[in-house]
């Protein structure tokens, strides 16, 4: 009963009394799809695909609100081990599962087949006051993210929707509530400016690329709850050079909580930055994440950082990123550079082919005296992305 009513609230206000004087039947309603496949020549890298449908109508009224609906369906196959990016890093020693990477220690590997998942569902209201949105959809923290460029739109560096090694450990977007249930408010852009803020009662949501409900094996059952998010997002191009800026700042905290372990977690803050540089033929950007992963003991942090750049020449697109990763919590350690080149074969269709490194090392509690275990995969990476 109370979505209806939240929904009254938020959008009545805004529309007034022009709602009820427009014609209901006049909608503009836009449907598509994307699917994506990458795989890795890396020792036992899986091939990964994704795919998602998109639906979104809307209606712009005589005082010129514009009303709409929102909706993204996606499948995806991704590495068994570390779907959602979360799993077990190989580590012998932790305390539990992060709250923001979602990374665990452990021996055992989770075997986790297809998934779909509605992540988009949501409603908005956009005019010269700003937009609003409730319903299903990322918060402002990672809707505003801006960063290093990469050549690979699914399987990049850091943030990737597909893993095809399981081995990527690098997160520089600050998405703490994947696409639960949130109502988010983003300001008109003023001056290359726009700021936003989000609210999420419960993080409840299983998404495909964030998970917070995933439990992993032999570690106990966090809950996110009440998480708040500001962001502010920059962009703006120099008249005399040309360069388009970008740039964005995003903060996010939430109660953390388990029943098995109510004595280590707390409140989960996690700060991001991000930047990017656009020329006529050269982009460059760097991003970094900071979280205490939901332990205010500071035992748990979560960093990350990535820099990278790509070259427009001979109708296509060359670029190379460097990245790295720490999170306390399980003792891992992980950094992974990427080269390639890609190609838009047609208007719909790319290919993007290049080489990756990506090195682990996880430190051991036991027996004493033993060094780090170092895992890493490398090989060429080759991604295919189709628009439909």
């Amino acid at each position: 009963m109370w979505k209806p009513l939240t929904l009254l609230a938020v959008l009545g206000p805004l529309a007034g009394q022009a709602i009820a004087q427009e014609d209901w039947e006049v909608w503009e309603t836009e449907a598509g799809a994307d699917v994506a496949v990458a795989a890795s020549s890396a020792e036992d890298a899986p091939v990964t695909w994704a795919a998602a449908f998109n639906l979104s109508t809307n209606r712009i009224l005589d005082n010129g609100l514009e009303i709409g609906a929102v909706g993204r369906l996606e499948l995806q196959h991704d590495n068994p081990h570390r779907a959602g990016f979360s799993g077990v890093s190989g580590g012998d020693f932790g305390l539990g599962q992060g709250a923001f990477s979602g990374l665990a220690a452990g021996t055992g590997y989770e075997q986790v087949g297809t998934r779909g998942q509605l992540e988009q569902a949501y409603v908005y209201a956009e005019g010269g006051y700003g937009e609003v949105r409730l319903g299903r959809d990322k918060g402002v923290a990672a809707r505003f993210y801006e960063g290093a460029p990469s050549i690979f739109l699914k399987a990049s560096t850091a943030n990737p929707v597909l893993d095809p090694t399981g081995r990527a450990y690098i997160r520089t977007d600050n998405d703490l509530t994947g696409p639960a249930l949130k109502v988010s408010y983003a300001s008109p852009r003023i001056l290359g400016v726009r700021a936003g803020v989000s609210y999420t009662p419960t993080a409840d949501v299983r998404g495909l690329d964030r998970d917070p409900e995933r439990q992993v094996a032999g570690n106990p059952q966090i809950s996110v709850d009440s998480a708040a998010e500001a962001a502010i997002n920059v962009s703006r191009r120099l008249r005399e050079s040309g360069v388009r800026l970008r740039g964005a700042l995003a903060y996010s905290r939430a109660d953390v909580s388990s029943s098995l372990r109510p004595d280590i977690y707390g409140t989960v803050e996690t700060w991001s930055a991000g930047a990017s540089a656009e020329f006529e033929t050269i982009t460059l950007g760097a991003s970094l994440l900071g979280s205490n992963n939901g332990l205010d003991s500071g035992a748990g942090d979560y960093s990350a950082w990535t820099i990278g750049a790509t070259k427009q020449a001979f109708s296509m697109v060359f670029g190379a990123d460097y990245g790295e990763a720490t999170d306390d919590l399980t003792g891992l350690t992980s950094e992974s550079w990427s080269l390639g080149a890609a190609k838009e074969l047609t208007d719909s269709l790319r290919v993007t082919g290049g080489y990756r490194s990506q090195t682990s090392r996880v430190r051991r509690a036991l027996p004493l005296g033993v060094p780090q275990k170092e895992d890493s995969a490398d090989g060429i990476v080759l991604e295919i992305t189709l628009s439909l």
